[in-house]
């Protein structure tokens, strides 16, 4: 039996033109998770399509897919936010492209994780209101590992297993996926990153908290850039790939 699905909360991620009146959109929806389908005639579409798939608008959609196989043909898209501060504001629009990138990098079609949603919908919601975007972005990039099932551990060396102490600063490697201590970073200095204590605790408060409670952390100064950097370099080497948009994110 074909699929047909109504009244489906979507956040756009990536629109491309298809022949000369169609658009392939990339959707990240409310219960399935990654969703990309045909949206047949938008070019010429006055009421149905007519600015509501652009980037980052958050939609209601309605879809059908004849099988398994098959490419989605989007049917209806009702436009419930196009978060128009976000786009008039170059370093959160910015900020929104990178979200946008590790998104699309981190999750796969009809893999459904609510979390990711919410957490998509909090941080553009954060962007559009003015946020500070390197804060929201290093929010967002702490709860999405978690959320895709590669939390970073920040709590005990992952070569020896013992929990750093005496407030000293620890290393984060990317390529064991958390905390080194001194002695085994020894073993290979040029695999770890020092973090300050204070970026430390951040990290793993911010861990712990639900995406309604990530208004209350402020990061800033060093443990806003080491966060950033720390996230940044995690998320290239678990996607083998750089990170186009990052080097927008000052310009």
């Amino acid at each position: 039996m074909p699929t047909i699905r109504s009244d489906l909360p979507a956040l756009v991620l990536d629109s491309i033109d298809h022949g000369e009146s169609d658009k392939i959109v990339t959707f990240f929806c409310q219960d399935i998770g990654k969703l990309t389908a045909i949206a047949k005639g938008a070019h010429r579409s006055k009421k149905r399509f007519l600015n509501k798939l652009e980037l980052f608008t958050f939609l209601q959609i309605s879809y059908s897919k004849s099988s398994p196989a098959s490419l989605s043909v989007l049917s209806e898209a009702e436009l419930l936010n196009s978060f128009i501060s976000l786009r008039s504001n170059l370093p959160c629009y910015r900020t929104a492209s990178i979200i946008r990138e590790f998104m699309l990098l981190a999750t796969g079609e009809t893999i459904n994780d609510d979390n990711v949603f919410k957490l998509a919908l909090w941080t553009l919601h954060s962007l559009d209101r003015g946020d500070n975007p390197k804060r929201v972005l290093s929010l967002f990039l702490v709860k999405l590992f978690d959320f895709i099932g590669y939390r970073p551990d920040f709590a005990f060396c992952q070569g020896c297993g013992k929990e750093p102490g005496n407030g000293n600063p620890a290393t984060f490697s990317v390529q064991t996926g958390g905390l080194v201590c001194r002695e085994c970073m020894a073993q290979d200095p040029n695999s770890a990153r020092i973090l300050t204590p204070g970026t430390t605790h951040m990290i793993r408060a911010i861990q712990q908290q639900p995406i309604s409670r990530l208004n209350r952390f402020k990061p800033g100064g060093m443990v806003l850039q080491q966060i950033l950097d720390c996230f940044y370099r995690y998320g290239r080497h678990l996607f083998q790939r750089e990170i186009h948009s990052w080097k927008c994110m000052d310009g």
